[in-house]
C-alpha cells in the first residue's frame, strides 16, 4: 500500500473512530441535555469566538518573536498564517506535519523559506515547554487536591512524569547538551543535531525567547479564561471555580498532543471532558457541552483559517540568494 494510499486510510479510520466515540459521549450524556447546555452559551459563544481569536494572536507574535530582529513578519502575516496553518493541522490526521509546511508556503513571498523554518522549529519547541509546564502544573493540583479512582491516580503521575521529562529534555535540547544522544535512534539524532545547530545559528536571543514564552503562557492563560465563561454559563445559577476551568484546559492540551491525529479531535475531547467532570463534581453533560462549545469555536476559526489559504496568491514564491538564505526582493 502506498504512503498516500495510507494516509487516506488512516484518515477515514481516525474520523469515523472519532465520530462513533462522539455519538456514544452525546449518548451518555443525553442530546437534549447537550443542546440545552449549548441554548444557555448563546450569545456568549461571541466573546469566546473573541478569545479564542486573541489566543491565536498570542501564538502568532510568539513564532514572530522566534526569528531574529530585522528578518521577522508583520503581525498581520504572521497571524493569518498561523490561522491557516491551525486549520489545515485540525482538519487532517497529519496535524503538525500539515500546519507547519502551510505556514511555510503561506509566507514565502514575505519571510524566506529557511528563516520561517527555524523560527518554527524554535517556536514549537518553546511552545511545547510551556504545554508540558500547564500538563505538569495541573497534574499536580489533581494529586495534591483530588481523590481519584487508582486507575486515574495511576494515569496523573504518568502524565506528570512525561510532562517533566518533557521539559528536562526540551531544555537540554535548547542548550544544546550532549551525553543522551546516544540514547536516540540514529534518525533521532539527526534531527536533534539540526534542531541544536538551527537554535544556535538562528537564536533570536534570551530577551525575545522569554517573551515568546511569556506569550505562549498567555495563549495558555486565556483557554482558562475561555474554559471559566464557557462553564459559567453551561452551569448556569453554580459557579466553576478557576481550578476548574485550569483541569479541562490542561486536559483539552493533553487531548490534543495525544490525539492530533484525529480531526478536530471529535470524540476524543468530548469522552475526555465528559469522564473529568464528575471527578470535579460537576454533571457528565457539562463536560461533553464544554467540549462541543469548543468544537464550534475551533470550526469558526478554522473556517476563517481556509479562506486565508483560498485567498492567498498561488503565484510561485520569490528568487532566493544563492545560498537560499533570503529572498532576492522583500515585500
Amino acid at each position: 500500500m502506498s504512503l498516500r494510499r495510507r494516509q487516506h486510510v488512516l484518515s477515514i479510520a481516525a474520523a469515523l473512530g472519532g465520530l462513533l466515540l462522539f455519538a456514544w459521549a452525546a449518548r451518555r450524556a443525553g442530546i437534549s441535555e447537550i443542546l440545552d447546555g449549548i441554548q444557555r452559551v448563546g450569545w456568549g459563544l461571541l466573546p469566546l469566538f473573541a478569545l479564542a481569536g486573541l489566543r491565536f494572536a498570542a501564538r502568532a507574535e510568539a513564532w514572530r518573536l522566534c526569528a531574529p530582529r530585522g528578518r521577522r513578519m508583520r503581525h498581520a502575516q504572521a497571524f493569518a498564517a498561523f490561522l491557516a496553518g491551525d486549520a489545515v493541522g485540525n482538519a487532517t490526521p497529519l496535524g503538525w506535519f500539515a500546519s507547519e509546511p502551510t505556514k511555510v508556503f503561506l509566507t514565502r513571498h514575505h519571510f524566506a523559506t529557511a528563516d520561517s523554518v527555524s523560527s518554527l522549529a524554535i517556536d514549537n519547541l518553546l511552545y511545547i515547554s510551556s504545554t508540558a509546564v500547564v500538563i505538569a502544573g495541573a497534574g499536580v493540583i489533581v494529586m495534591a487536591t483530588m481523590n481519584l479512582p487508582l486507575v486515574w491516580r495511576e494515569w496523573s503521575s504518568v502524565v506528570l512524569a512525561a510532562s517533566i521529562a518533557s521539559v528536562i529534555a526540551l531544555v537540554w535540547i535548547l542548550r544544546g547538551g550532549a551525553g543522551l544522544a546516544g540514547a536516540f535512534p540514529s534518525a533521532w539524532q539527526t534531527r536533534l543535531t539540526e534542531l541544536r545547530g538551527s537554535f544556535a545559528a538562528f537564536s533570536p536571543g534570551p530577551v525575545q525567547v522569554a517573551q515568546a514564552l511569556l506569550f505562549d503562557f498567555g495563549f495558555h492563560g486565556l483557554a482558562v479564561v475561555e474554559a471559566y465563561l464557557s462553564l459559567k454559563w453551561l452551569l448556569g445559577s453554580a459557579s466553576p471555580t478557576l481550578r476548574e476551568a485550569f483541569l479541562f484546559e490542561a486536559l483539552n492540551r493533553v487531548i490534543t498532543v495525544a490525539f492530533k491525529f484525529v480531526p478536530f479531535r471529535v470524540g476524543v475531547d468530548e469522552a475526555s471532558s465528559g469522564a473529568l467532570a464528575p471527578l470535579l463534581g460537576m454533571d457528565p453533560v457539562v463536560g461533553v457541552s464544554l467540549a462541543v462549545v469548543r468544537k464550534v469555536r475551533n470550526l469558526f476559526w478554522a473556517g476563517i483559517g481556509m479562506a486565508v489559504i483560498a485567498a492567498h496568491p498561488a503565484q510561485a514564491a520569490p528568487a532566493m540568494d544563492p545560498r537560499g538564505n533570503a529572498p532576492a526582493r522583500r515585500t
